[in-house]
């Protein structure tokens, strides 16, 4: 594994992990991370990856991990289309890193249904998303509702009122965010539109641009992204790319859950991860 950092489109610098196979087998792929999670999470499957022959890629946002370089205060104003020229420029720099590679992404909830945010599509070949969703909040349980309500509509702007960034540890959501990510994170969640609401307000959005093939994955056991709610993301966000749906009940694998998480731990490594393997054809 190489340590290294890139420069996202406005400067700010990226931490990017590089993992280099012994013997190449001509595909890149980029790891999109979720919201407030670091990068070293997606660690162990880069390595089962990069063991299949792969070049692989994991960064932080900025804000996040190792791409916090300054306090997070000062990047109150950094939000969701920000990290999508994070994401683009590791892409892009990935590209060029190997343009003779076929190139896919394995995206990680907001990871997985953020690509629209930017123009990052044109240096993929194929997407495979783990617990990607449309967010609004109605689709998910009524616990998860009123959890979701709660958060996103008074701590949230509460928190960075007084602390101008959100604490997203005390509520168990993992790293800390800046204010523009938490109150992005909350219109995803509350507005009927999610992610389309950006599309309205930002004209450089790119969703109807996708037309690769992409695996959604939706797990029985996952509160924070409910099937009905990934079902969705294919059919409104993703509707001209060429979606196959895949939906995981722990049950099916011997296994008591597997949440939000533990399809990226080493303990599901031969019960879940060949699933990318055939997607990808890396057997």
């Amino acid at each position: 594994m190489e340590s290294y950092t890139i420069h996202s489109s406005d400067g700010y610098p990226i931490s990017v992990n590089e993992f280099v196979p012994k013997s190449p087998n001509h595909k890149t792929i980029v790891f999109a991370p979720a919201v407030a999670v670091p990068q070293k999470i997606y660690f162990p499957l880069a390595e089962y990856l990069v063991a299949r022959g792969c070049n692989v890629f994991t960064f932080d946002y900025r804000g996040i991990g190792d791409s916090l370089s300054q306090s997070i205060q000062s990047l109150k104003e950094h939000g969701f289309l920000f990290w999508a020229q994070d994401f683009k420029s590791v892409s892009k720099h990935a590209k060029e890193e190997f343009p003779k590679n076929e190139q896919y992404m394995i995206g990680h909830s907001y990871g997985g249904n953020s690509v629209g945010f930017s123009d990052a599509y044109q240096y993929y070949d194929k997407y495979f998303t783990v617990a990607s969703q449309f967010g609004f909040y109605k689709h998910f349980t009524l616990k998860m509702r009123v959890l979701i309500y709660l958060n996103f509509k008074f701590f949230v702007p509460l928190t960075t009122s007084l602390l101008e960034y959100y604490p997203s540890g005390w509520f168990g959501l993992g790293k800390p965010l800046t204010t523009r990510v938490a109150k992005d994170w909350a219109i995803f969640l509350l507005h009927p539109d999610s992610m389309l609401y950006f599309t309205q307000k930002d004209t450089s959005t790119y969703y109807k641009e996708i037309k690769e093939p992409m695996l959604l994955l939706s797990i029985d056991d996952d509160s924070f992204a409910p099937k009905k709610s990934v079902d969705i993301l294919g059919e409104r966000v993703y509707k001209n790319a060429r979606v196959t749906r895949k939906h995981l009940k722990p049950s099916d694998f011997n296994l008591k859950t597997i949440g939000h998480f533990d399809f990226f731990r080493t303990k599901n490594r031969d019960i879940l991860w060949p699933i990318i393997d055939d997607w990808f054809h890396l057997n």
